[in-house]
């Protein structure tokens, strides 16, 4: 028993021991780091959540980076031999940017070349054609005339001749009628010694003929005026036949066409080969539409320069805002990084037209604002911010 009990007495003493030495030594500072990593983690947890809040507030609304666009096209069919530049690169202006290589000139040259050719060929076929068929219808025409001519001229002496014989039986007639007149002037003794009916009858005879002979020049007349009008009508052909000709064989067609091809040809041959494309702004390039050694047509899209000078924000508003805004109004620009900028509004358009709905079922228009003050910090186009309306 008292063994037992010594035993006993011996092991609380070391218990007591070891809590004795327990309470001596220093704790452990685990609950003091766990304390502060909880308290850190709480309050940025609060920032973000804070920040996040102010951020969706009311008059805080998102934004798009924007600038005014020059777009850049090819000048001529051909292939794009050089360039030298890459997506979101500032270039000035007059910066050299693409070499486009006129592939198809000196191939539109030689098909000018050769169409002239063909035309002048042509040319001298038709001419050669219309100078044998001049000859031709110039003969056919000359003898017509002359004998035209020579039938006007037989008239004519057939004219003279009746002329002389009207003229020679009126002479007679009157000495019929001097006969029958108080006064008789000198005549024929042998009319005198011709018995009264022989006269009467010879009179009449004279009379008749000359109505004939006068008729007769009534018809050389009119045939007389038919060949003077046909002899004018056959010179005025033979004035006008080359025109006629010519125009018939296309001459004066082909004689155009080759004025035509030939001032394009002089057009082509004072043209570049290689054609420089070169930035009009200070900007920053946009997203590449061709490549190296590609092949473009004249007016193919090259790439975008967003002008740097002339950047701004659209930003979509709720519609029941336009009537708290006005142009000129500054707002406040905050930039991702921490950067915040102002801008004014440029404009309020004078006729909303609604976009999509907001989160709240409002329809939303958008807004341009423009910027003012300290420059906007250098971003890709099509970069978010947050626009503050005061």
């Amino acid at each position: 028993m008292e063994e037992q009990f010594t035993t006993g007495e011996s092991a609380g003493d070391q218990t007591a021991d070891h809590e004795q030495r327990s309470s001596s030594q220093p704790a452990r500072p685990t609950t003091l780091i766990r304390t502060l990593t909880f308290t850190s983690i709480a309050l940025l947890l609060s920032a973000v959540v804070t920040g996040s809040a102010a951020r969706q507030s009311g008059d805080r609304f998102i934004g798009e980076l924007n600038a005014e666009v020059s777009k850049l096209c090819a000048p001529a069919d051909g292939i794009v031999e050089w360039m030298e530049v890459k997506p979101g690169q500032i270039v000035l202006p007059g910066t050299e940017l693409f070499i486009i290589r006129d592939t198809q000139l000196e191939e539109r040259i030689r098909e000018a070349e050769l169409t002239l050719d063909g035309f002048r060929v042509d040319l001298a076929a038709a001419a050669a054609r219309s100078e044998l068929e001049l000859q031709q219808r110039t003969a056919e025409l000359d003898a017509a005339a002359f004998d035209t001519e020579l039938t006007l001229t037989g008239l004519l002496q057939q004219q003279f001749q009746k002329n002389f014989e009207t003229t020679a039986l009126g002479d007679y007639l009157s000495l019929f009628d001097s006969l029958a007149s108080t006064e008789i002037p000198p005549v024929d003794l042998r009319m005198l010694a011709m018995p009264r009916q022989t006269q009467e009858y010879d009179r009449l005879r004279a009379m008749i003929e000359r109505s004939e002979v006068e008729n007769g020049l009534d018809a050389l007349q009119t045939r007389i005026d038919l060949c003077e009008a046909r002899l004018k009508e056959l010179r005025r052909t033979v004035e006008n036949m080359p025109v006629r000709i010519e125009a018939a064989h296309r001459i004066p067609v082909i004689r155009a066409s080759i004025d035509s091809v030939s001032s394009e040809l002089e057009e082509l041959k004072q043209l570049e080969a290689e054609h420089s494309v070169k930035s009009p702004i200070y900007g920053m390039a946009g997203v590449l539409r061709v490549q190296e050694l590609e092949s473009v047509a004249h007016g193919d899209l090259l790439v975008e320069v967003f002008d740097r000078d002339r950047e701004f924000v659209t930003v979509s508003l709720p519609t029941s805002l336009v009537a708290k805004l006005e142009a000129g109004q500054r707002v406040e620009l905050y930039f991702p990084n921490d950067e915040d900028r102002e801008g004014e509004i440029h404009s309020i358009p004078p006729q909303l037209m609604p976009e999509e709905k907001g989160a709240n079922n409002e329809s939303t228009f958008s807004l341009k604002v423009r910027s003012i003050g300290k420059p906007w910090p250098t971003l890709p186009i099509g970069s978010s911010l947050e626009v503050s309306i005061h």
